[in-house]
């Protein structure tokens, strides 16, 4: 049987999931490329991650200077300053004007060329403030991030060193911030070999993490897989493709998962898959099906 309590299902890219999953929540892009949302009753507000490069031209982008200003060969520099933090705040404020408040925004870190876990944490404060003014009740979240066409820097937050300290300084500042863990994400910036994958370092590093699993909010899950010319596809088919087959690998992964998991708090669950309903399926009945497995 599905634990209901464990997870509170987030809809990704518009696919349904399968039979027996219920989810109430969209997840809506709102990257710097966006001037308006679509309407829904819940959603989480998926924000400017800086993967690549953006265009800068939206009539609602034009209203902020330093946003517009803030950027790198086309790539967002997120957090570049407190004044960043002021316009980030009202450029959500403007999106979601006249819709739901949200009830998720999913924010990402900067880079370390110019910020670090520190300094974000200094500019977020800024951000939170104004954006709880207006919705008080929307849950603020974080991702840890891999992998950029940014030159000069990397994510701030992305090996699980960086993830075991951004939560320890929520606490300690005591901090409105949760963290959202994308576990692929944080396999990539690890540098772990999935097709030789290294159980006890991956149960390591999460252990270090469910230290501070109050922090975490919500879990990302993915699978990967080979193109025609072997480099790895993100967000496409399932965990078998991105484990090699290796049915050993895959459990272990889905027990990290499980493990940052194993208290009593409800936490958000998005399954980014690009590939259509079968490998969401597919995903989705590995993690509750191993859960119903063990606890069965």
């Amino acid at each position: 049987m599905i634990d209901e309590n464990r997870f509170a299902l987030i809809e990704y890219n518009g696919v349904p999931y399968p039979e027996g999953f219920a989810s109430n929540i969209k997840e809506i892009a709102a990257h710097f490329d966006k001037c308006e949302i679509e309407s829904a009753e819940n959603y989480s507000l998926h924000t400017e991650y800086s993967y690549g490069k953006r265009k800068f031209d939206s009539s609602l982008l034009s209203r902020f200077a330093e946003l517009k200003s803030s950027q790198k060969d086309g790539v967002p520099q997120l957090w570049k300053s407190n004044k960043w933090a002021e316009e980030f705040a009202e450029f959500i404020l403007e999106l979601t004007k006249g819709k739901n408040p949200p009830t998720v925004i999913e924010v990402h870190p900067p880079f370390n060329d110019y910020c670090d876990i520190d300094c974000f944490l200094n500019r977020y404060t800024i951000f939170e403030k104004r954006i709880h003014s207006v919705y008080l009740n929307s849950i603020i979240v974080i991702e840890n991030r891999s992998g950029a066409v940014y030159k000069g820097g990397k994510f701030v937050i992305g090996k699980a060193k960086e993830i075991v300290e951004l939560c320890q300084k929520i606490k300690d500042k005591d901090i409105n911030l949760g963290v959202v863990l994308d576990f692929p994400q944080l396999l990539t910036a690890e540098g772990m070999d999935t097709l030789k994958f290294n159980v006890d370092k991956y149960l390591s590093l999460v252990d270090d993490i469910s230290k501070h699993r109050e922090v975490i909010k919500g879990i990302h899950i993915w699978g990967k897989k080979k193109s025609a010319s072997g480099r790895w596809v993100a967000h496409a088919r399932n965990l078998d493709t991105y484990f090699g087959e290796n049915a050993i690998s895959k459990s272990a992964f889905i027990e990290g998962i499980l493990n940052v998991c194993n208290d009593d708090i409800k936490r958000f669950l998005v399954p980014e898959v690009n590939t259509g309903a079968e490998d969401l399926s597919r995903i989705t009945n590995d993690v509750f099906g191993f859960e119903e497995k063990v606890n069965g």
